[in-house]
């Protein structure tokens, strides 16, 4: 079976990505590293069953492992299509990177599917968004952050209304290469939210992220990990989201509300790995290589039915 894990070249040093090669050297698998710019997106009548990197012709390989991990831009888009309509086994799809690194179309996808999922209220920043129409339909304090943003970056915690006029002005009056939403803040869990890890769309395992008083719990920004066991309704409502918005490994993330409620906060595909230490320490399984085997066994399994 060969395999291509696309990466971007700016991503390369990343740890995650750095964890995902060593564990493919590791199982000695027929993976190749492939940046996604050096791939040709060719499409010609009648279809194709080429694949070039720069101008040199390969093999089409028989999955692919995407981990753009925020630089998901048109050409990757397109190298992936280009993949799947050559039926390579792409983790995870383009519809699933789209519907992800979409914060908005995430949530708009859940709540057409489903009436009682909760998720914070959410609004596009737009020139005319007014301090005032923002406080009385999502309320004071709220969180700002960018529609792309990773790793806790591009988010704000507001806590007056003159702050938000602040950046409301600050927007209005800037060109931004990216799209700003306003969301309700969900004050009952401070600063901590649940991951819940899926392989193959399934519950893999589950933490929760704690960063003290710090508004961020994301591990990157100094979150603390503690693995758990994660109430059936939540590991339920993380399996249908994931089937919503076709994620095969990746994750979804909740805050805590009041009275044993959950809301979903955001949803990842190829989610970053920094639980991969704690996993281990903790003799937890590791949800990448329960993924790494069950994709070749479905790509194993499309080639024989070619």
């Amino acid at each position: 079976m060969l395999g291509w894990f696309l990466v971007n070249q700016g991503t390369l040093d990343e740890p995650s990505i750095q964890t995902i090669i060593g564990l493919i050297e590791k199982m000695n698998l027929n993976i190749r590293t492939v940046e996604v710019s050096e791939v040709q997106v060719l499409c010609e009548p009648g279809g194709s069953r080429k694949c070039f990197i720069g101008s040199e012709a390969v093999e089409v390989p028989d999955f692919a492992l995407c981990a753009f991990f925020g630089g998901n831009n048109y050409h990757s888009k397109a190298v992936v299509k280009m993949l799947e309509s050559l039926n390579v086994l792409c983790v995870n799809s383009s519809e699933s990177l789209n519907n992800t690194a979409d914060k908005l179309l995430t949530f708009q996808k859940l709540a057409a599917a489903s009436k009682t999922v909760k998720f914070p209220k959410t609004v596009l920043m737009n020139p005319k968004t007014k301090a005032s129409f923002i406080a009385a339909e999502i309320g004071i304090p709220c969180v700002v952050k960018v529609m792309h943003g990773s790793k806790g970056k591009g988010v704000v915690l507001i806590k007056s209304e003159k702050e938000l006029e602040n950046i409301l002005d600050l927007y209005a009056a800037m060109n931004f290469d990216d799209h700003i939403l306003i969301q309700e803040c969900i004050t009952a869990s401070k600063d901590r939210d649940m991951r819940i890890m899926l392989s193959g769309g399934k519950f893999a395992t589950a933490y929760i992220r704690d960063n003290g008083d710090h508004f961020k719990s994301n591990l990157s920004q100094g979150g603390d990990l503690q693995f758990i066991t994660p109430p059936d309704q939540v590991v339920e409502i993380a399996e249908k989201a994931a089937e919503v918005l076709d994620i095969y490994f990746g994750s979804i993330d909740f805050l805590f509300g009041e009275n044993d409620t959950y809301f979903i906060c955001e949803a990842n595909s190829m989610t970053g790995l920094t639980y991969s230490s704690g996993a281990a320490t903790d003799q937890k399984s590791n949800p990448l290589l329960i993924t790494l085997k069950s994709i070749m066994e479905e790509a194993a399994r499309r080639k024989l039915n070619r």
